[in-house]
């Protein structure tokens, strides 16, 4: 018999096999790959759309909204993200980094004056340093400084692919800037030798 004071050990509820949490009854063949297949197939609105939910924002951003497509299999229709000058801020970043992820043919990320700190800075560096297209990012005009800076010269050294990056009016160090315009110089001549 166990001391009074002895607590039982908790139960621990095994994962259901089907329902919301899952997608479903489980089939043979299904699994995680069934489960990419689901991703796969939503539209660039839908997946920007979910994320917003996932993450709680107040409600998705009309502007970024209307450039989405809203079938599963339609791409954006531009090489270019331009959403300069419209208030995106740290947490709505998150959603656009998650189309900016599934879009492989985007060169140009323009974020100028999209009221972004160091950490979403950060955030899109990392979702940037295996992107297969882009070449040229503007995050000027945000309130940035040597974090977001760090960041970038990271992602200079780890992806040469891109050869532009403006950080106009930004907290950037000199020395920092100094850095990041001698990566890109090594990129543009690393792209220009290819």
């Amino acid at each position: 018999m166990a001391p009074a004071n002895a607590r039982a050990a908790p139960k621990v509820p095994h994962a259901p096999l089907s329902g919301p949490a899952t997608g479903g009854p489980v089939k043979p063949g299904g699994g995680l790959q069934a489960t990419r297949t689901a991703k796969a197939a939503k539209s660039l609105r839908e997946v920007y759309d979910d994320k917003c939910k996932e993450i709680h924002t107040s409600k998705p951003n009309s502007v970024i909204l209307g450039m989405l497509p809203d079938k599963p299999s339609s791409t954006l229709s531009s090489d270019t993200l331009d959403l300069r000058r419209n208030y995106v801020g740290d947490k709505g970043l998150v959603p656009v980094l998650e189309v900016v992820q599934r879009s492989p043919q985007l060169r140009k990320l323009n974020f100028s004056e999209n009221g972004l700190r160091n950490n979403s800075i950060k955030l899109m560096c990392a979702v940037l340093l295996k992107h297969p297209g882009v070449t040229s990012i503007d995050v000027s005009d945000n309130y940035i400084s040597e974090g977001a800076g760090r960041a970038l010269e990271q992602l200079l050294k780890e992806n040469p692919r891109i050869t532009d990056l403006s950080f106009v009016n930004t907290k950037i160090d000199v020395d920092l800037r100094l850095r990041l315009k001698e990566l890109l110089g090594q990129n543009m001549t690393a792209a220009a030798n290819a």
